[in-house]
């Protein structure tokens, strides 16, 4: 489990590994967070854009934003997610079918069409969880930084189905095709910890 103490530019996590070509792909996560800030989950830049992917918290009135480009996003509900209890999310976004799907605590909280169809996420960038980079492995804002915990972070390079998420979220085993995870930790940075993570599939 990684343990951001506060939203500080010298907080952030670093992979060994980085990301494929990915014309779909699903992000799960467990989370807490205490405040209504937030800030920056994950960023994906490459040198020919920066926020490749993003997965931002605004405020508790506000949602979370899951970018693909600086002028295309979608806005997702957070607001139930900022009471200090741990939380399993899921992104999950398919170019094939232009569509993209928000799993709150195993229920589907959001979906929407007509999103990036078409369109695939460039490999062979830089990810960094709880900061947005301005450059590639950079230019970090302390403003965007994020303050809480996650655990259990994976990347697949497909389409995760409804009850593979409530698996996942349940802790029966892993679905084929991660290409990115807690394991790929390169470097913490900071104040950032890794501390041993509790039973998490008994939070919901």
């Amino acid at each position: 489990m990684l343990l951001f103490p506060s939203a500080s530019a010298e907080n952030y996590v670093t992979f060994s590994s980085t990301l494929p070509d990915l014309p779909e792909l699903s992000v799960c996560l467990w989370l807490r967070v205490e405040a209504s800030h937030v800030g920056t989950l994950l960023s994906y830049a490459t040198d020919d854009n920066d926020n490749q992917l993003v997965l931002y918290g605004r405020n508790s009135s506000s949602s979370s934003s899951a970018s693909s480009s600086p002028s295309l996003h979608r806005r997702l509900p957070v607001s139930s997610i900022l009471d200090a209890r741990w939380h399993h999310l899921c992104v999950v976004w398919s170019s094939i079918q232009g569509r993209f799907w928000y799993y709150s605590d195993r229920r589907l909280t959001s979906s929407g069409s007509n999103f990036r169809k078409g369109w695939e996420i460039p490999g062979g960038g830089s990810v960094v969880l709880g900061q947005e980079q301005d450059t590639v492995g950079g230019g970090f804002d302390p403003t965007e930084g994020f303050a809480g915990q996650v655990a259990g972070f994976k990347v697949w390079n497909r389409v995760l189905s409804p009850s593979e998420v409530v698996g996942v979220a349940e802790g029966r085993g892993v679905p084929r095709g991660v290409v990115l995870g807690m394991e790929d930790i390169e470097e913490v940075h900071g104040e950032v910890q890794q501390v041993a993570c509790e039973c998490l599939e008994h939070c919901l």
